[in-house]
């Protein structure tokens, strides 16, 4: 084997090294990326749950305000908007005509009680 020979032989054997040095690098780099990986997996998969049962306490929340809310409304779920507006212009119908009832027994009662009184004042009949 001549000089040139061995010295790239030399020279192979070197890049041959360091190509492996790389390699070698290469392979715990991509392990330590694989560890990574799987702890921000299990770290993505704890907050995931975290977050689903902060909304789901969140939703039984919600439930619990809007059966509150569906109570608290006129008739419940019961009557449509258009049959509560029915039965307010009913309401308010009544109310009227009760009034001029209550109105009217009013004036005949103090109307009554003046003539009675006048009446025995004056000496009516």
């Amino acid at each position: 084997m001549t000089g040139a020979e061995q010295d790239r032989l030399h020279e192979l054997s070197y890049e041959l090294g360091r190509n492996a040095q790389g390699l070698e690098d290469l392979t715990k780099l991509f392990q330590q990326r694989c560890k990574d990986d799987d702890r921000r997996h299990e770290e993505n998969k704890a907050l995931l749950k975290a977050n689903t049962e902060a909304i789901a306490a969140q939703n039984k929340a919600h439930e619990k305000l809007a059966k509150r809310v569906e109570l608290m409304s006129p008739g419940g779920s019961v009557l449509s908007r258009k049959q509560v507006a029915a039965l307010a212009v009913v309401g308010t119908g009544v109310m009227v005509v009760v009034g001029w009832m209550v109105e009217a027994a009013v004036k005949w009662a103090v109307g009554w009680f003046i003539g009675a009184i006048l009446k025995m004042k004056l000496g009516g009949p």
